[in-house]
């Protein structure tokens, strides 16, 4: 009779590949890539730089597997090994500009709108994504975590190993950048 790993709780996965057996490594990866993922590419939007810091997480997650202490989830862990890892990645970058150019199919027009709303909804999109951007990664990340990926506040706070309140006030205050950003991106278009 085969046994379904994928039957079995976190912690007896991470048990079971302490002790050598690799496949419960890649189930336990599998259960929570997802959630990974998304933490990887709400702090590094390119593709390619996203790839390249999950390969790390993986291996990062691999190789100190044995440091878990169940204190808090395996998913909280790992989501915390990615945003490390992901803010590590965005500070070895900091030279170059954080997010380079997405490829942008906002551009395409859907059959149902016209030609000059397409175009006004992919500037719209195009300036609130630079705003985004240029917040500082740590208003950025709570930011993002809120509107995009919708976790509440406690989920941000677990997740950053923080508080709520620690949560709430910079998630206010990159509210406040972003709308200080976007009046002033509106006003230089009015001007110019």
């Amino acid at each position: 009779m085969a046994v379904v790993l994928s039957a079995f709780e976190d912690s007896t996965l991470i048990q079971l590949a302490l002790v050598g057996q690799t496949e419960c490594f890649t189930v336990l990866m599998n259960r929570h890539l997802p959630a990974v993922k998304r933490r990887i590419r709400s702090i590094v939007p390119n593709t390619t730089d996203a790839e390249d810091v999950l390969q790390m997480v993986l291996l990062k997650a691999w190789r100190h597997l044995s440091t878990f202490r169940s204190e808090s989830s395996f998913r909280t862990w790992m989501t915390r090994v990615a945003t490390n890892e992901a803010l590590q990645s965005c500070r070895r970058l900091q030279a170059s500009p954080i997010c380079r150019a997405l490829h942008d199919l906002d551009a395409f027009a859907s059959s149902s709108e016209s030609p000059l709303h397409s175009l006004t909804r992919a500037e719209t999109a195009q300036v609130v994504r630079k705003a985004v951007v240029d917040l500082p990664v740590k208003y950025r990340q709570i930011l993002i975590l809120r509107e995009f990926e919708q976790l509440s506040a406690r989920e941000i706070a677990q997740s950053l190993q923080s508080s709520i309140p620690m949560v709430k006030t910079p998630l206010f205050r990159a509210r406040l950048m972003l709308l200080a950003a976007l009046q002033r991106s509106r006003s230089g278009l009015a001007l110019g």
